[in-house]
């Protein structure tokens, strides 16, 4: 698979809003921007007429004065909506500099792993492409402090030099880019110093991630950039934003997909499983306890949420509380947990209370979540893989735990449940085997030195299985070569990775960040991609119900919360949303 390079129109203005700062500006050549051995970006324009170029390209994008955020900064804002083609655009950017200014010196600074492999998956499977169209091969490579050969060259060549750089890479004295005293330095002078001589543009990926903290505001500032440039669906601090494409205009413009909101709720409070611990009866013998849970008051002819009697080991929840909502429940342990120091009780189906805690209807709403998300997985893929679109589906947990435990992994004990029940419909009453089950799931976590489980990025980086599946091959995980549909993430895919052929979210975990939130349904926006690389629209005369690109959020808040915090730019129309129960 090949992905085929296309110039839609919000790309084109994107970059050319970028390109007119400099209008006016001389060009740069060996004799104006060569200083002994270091290559490095000028600019003949003075202050005054780069902000008149600013505020004439805002005026010309349509940019209201309220949401420009003008100020007299070398500093601009790109806001685009998460899946239009962000990455590619900054790319494009710094060809088009180099084309008509010389400027030849960038640096792409991202927050994190992924988003710098998607950087470099971007350029590499658009590299041929773009060397046609721009006749140029730049020098593009993360920063890797046991190549300093690169910098060296980055330095000192007049040739597209791109750099994608981490935060961490720098950021503090300890860093090799900051070390006064290494033998491989650049003119006697700690590589930070250096390379700041080349005064390059900086394209920030993602900033609100942490690039406008004190400390990073300082570091950054000593790489003395010529100009800042900020790339984001959801700035944090916004200056001179010179070109909006909101979540509306992309729909409007058909470079995202429609969304479809699925929320689950229970149809009635005393079908629930919520429990509490009441009170715990300490025993040398046998410990008991009483819960609070839905328990039938026969007189009333209702459930109430009570306190039950004293229970014991084996006692059976459903004949103790005349609710059969509690079948499954069992209680196999009583115990004090050394650990916390609070009463625990554990049922035979796996389930665990915590005193202090409720055990409230989480599991079952994660049920109904992955239920439902998987009864459109299979229906999306029945009618996208005859036309050769494969069908992914991400789901956003609340802590690693709860898929990698080797005691527990409720999360995941839940979704193979759910997988073959529906898989069964799906199949004509057949079963998949243990082995399908497995090989459908791909997820994001490592196993830490201490046999934990996490998604942090040094870990992740360690097993480069999973970094190459979910993270790097990004065409073999969108061909049916790949056998992964599902993909299991905490927060480390939140922001920064994406992929065309993400059908269906799943947010099992706990957010009430407006952005975050934001970011995780991102994460599937993109219009989606067919086995030769090629991207698949809809036609505006194609019913709805034909429709290709549909994501199914299935989030586990109500909607009307969910609608809060992220749909607030959207129209009504422009979503479709549906309540199970």
């Amino acid at each position: 698979m090949k992905f085929k390079l296309e110039n839609p129109q919000h790309q084109m203005t994107a970059i050319q809003s970028v390109v007119d700062i400099f209008r006016g500006m001389e060009r740069n050549t060996f004799d104006n921007a060569h200083n002994e051995d270091i290559h490095m970006n000028v600019c003949s324009l003075s202050n005054q007429q780069i902000h008149d170029n600013i505020q004439s390209i805002v005026l010309e994008n349509g940019v209201s004065e309220t949401q420009a955020f003008l100020v007299n900064e070398n500093d601009a804002c790109i806001e685009m909506e998460t899946g239009t083609g962000k990455t590619l655009t900054y790319l494009q950017t710094a060809y088009e500099l180099f084309k008509q200014y010389g400027l030849s010196k960038f640096i792409v600074l991202v927050p994190s792993v992924p988003i710098r492999q998607g950087v470099i998956d971007t350029f590499e499977n658009f590299k041929e492409q773009l060397s046609d169209k721009y006749d140029i091969t730049p020098n593009v490579f993360v920063y890797d402090s046991s190549k300093i050969s690169l910098l060296h060259d980055f330095i000192t060549s007049d040739n597209l030099q791109i750099m994608v750089l981490t935060m961490a890479s720098f950021n503090s004295e300890n860093n090799i880019l900051n070390q006064v005293d290494r033998e491989d330095m650049f003119n006697n002078l700690p590589h930070l110093e250096s390379l700041a001589q080349t005064h390059p543009i900086i394209l920030m990926d993602e900033p609100q991630e942490g690039m406008d903290t004190e400390n990073s505001k300082q570091w950054i500032a000593k790489l003395q950039p010529l100009f800042k440039l900020r790339y984001s669906a959801t700035h944090a601090v916004k200056k001179n934003v010179l070109y909006q494409l909101t979540p509306a205009e992309s729909y409007r413009l058909g470079v995202v997909k429609k969304l479809e909101v699925l929320t689950v709720s229970e149809s009635n409070d005393e079908a629930t499983l919520k429990l509490e611990i009441s009170q715990v009866q300490p025993s040398s013998t046998q410990v008991k306890v009483k819960l609070k849970l839905w328990k039938l008051n026969k007189s009333k002819g209702r459930f109430e949420f009570k306190e039950s009697s004293l229970l014991k080991k084996d006692d059976n929840l459903a004949d103790k509380s005349g609710n059969e909502s509690y079948r499954d429940y069992t209680i196999s342990r009583i115990y004090k947990s050394m650990t916390d120091r609070k009463w625990h009780v554990v049922f035979t189906n796996g389930s665990e209370i915590i005193e202090g805690s409720s055990s409230s209807n989480k599991e079952q709403v994660w049920a109904l979540q992955l239920e439902w998300l998987i009864r459109r997985h299979f229906e999306n893929m029945n009618r996208l893989k005859p036309q050769g679109i494969k069908n992914l589906s991400l789901i956003f947990i609340d802590r690693v735990a709860n898929y990698m435990s080797p005691e527990r992994p409720i999360i995941k004990q839940i979704f193979e449940q759910k997988y073959r029940e529906v898989y069964a419909e799906f199949n004509n009453g057949k079963q998949p085997s243990d082995s399908d089950v497995q090989a459908v799931q791909g997820f994001y976590f490592a196993k830490t030195s201490q046999g934990e489980y996490t998604d942090k990025e040094d870990a992740c980086r360690k097993n480069k299985e999973i970094f190459d599946e979910i993270l790097h091959n990004k065409q073999r995980l969108l061909s049916f070569e790949s056998s992964i549909e599902f993909i299991f993430s905490h927060s480390a895919l939140g922001v920064g990775w994406d992929n065309p052929n993400v059908f269906g979210i799943a947010t099992l975990n706990e957010s009430y960040s407006e952005n975050k939130k934001r970011q995780e349904i991102g994460r599937g926006l993109r219009i989606c991609v067919n086995q030769r690389g090629e991207r698949v629209y809809d036609n505006d005369e194609t019913p709805e119900e034909e429709q290709i690109n549909h994501l199914t959020i299935v989030p586990n808040e109500t909607y009307e919360t969910f609608a809060r915090s992220y749909q607030q730019e959207y129209e009504e129309q422009y979503t479709k949303y549906k309540t199970y129960t």
